[in-house]
């Protein structure tokens, strides 16, 4: 302890435009056909792409309450978000860390502090969405070891596990988790 004040780094108070859940929503914009709430699904067609089209992308984002910018994505604007896309999902492996892709993302970001105090990428719209979106990704780098993917196969949404035991299986358990008890309940009657 110095005289004048603690030798410890200071943590600074400031937030980020964006959420963990805005970054979790784009980083399940690819995901399996049970991967929406209404899916009944019997025969895994593989991944289907939210990020293929400007207009696909924005209406997915909409309809997960992610606040996004007027206008459409440029394909710069989507390659940024299908970086940041595979970054978050390459999580799930240990082994993995951050991409020069993203990299080139959070290097190529000015700051600034907003009136609220908290920290806004610079940039057009697009470009500081992208931007803002690096900011969760470092808390996301922080807490990945509670990061996973639906237990349904043909889900493979991923979510943070905020469980207390770090069990979690479901993306949704009134969703993913429902649908697989429902048929455990159905086979073991059809046994039975």
């Amino acid at each position: 302890m110095s005289r004048v004040g603690p030798r410890d780094p200071v943590s600074l108070g400031v937030a980020s435009r964006r959420s963990l859940a805005d970054l979790l929503w784009v980083a399940n914009t690819r995901h399996g056909p049970g991967g929406h709430w209404f899916a009944r699904v019997t025969v895994d067609e593989g991944d289907h792409d939210h990020l293929a089209t400007p207009d696909d992308a924005v209406r997915y984002l909409r309809d997960h309450h992610v606040d996004v910018p007027a206008g459409e994505p440029r394909e710069r604007d989507l390659d940024a978000l299908r970086a940041l896309r595979g970054m978050a999902r390459g999580l799930l492996d240990p082994a993995n860390g951050w991409t020069p892709e993203v990299r080139a993302i959070l290097e190529g970001t000015r700051f600034r502090l907003d009136d609220e105090r908290g920290l806004a990428a610079e940039g057009d719209a697009w470009q500081a969405f992208a931007g803002d979106l690096t900011l969760p990704l470092l808390e996301l780098v922080e807490v990945r070891s509670r990061l996973s993917s639906c237990g349904n196969p043909v889900c493979r949404l991923v979510f943070l596990d905020s469980s207390k035991s770090g069990t979690r299986r479901w993306c949704d358990d009134a969703g993913c988790g429902n649908r697989h008890r429902v048929r455990r309940h159905r086979e073991a009657l059809a046994a039975g």
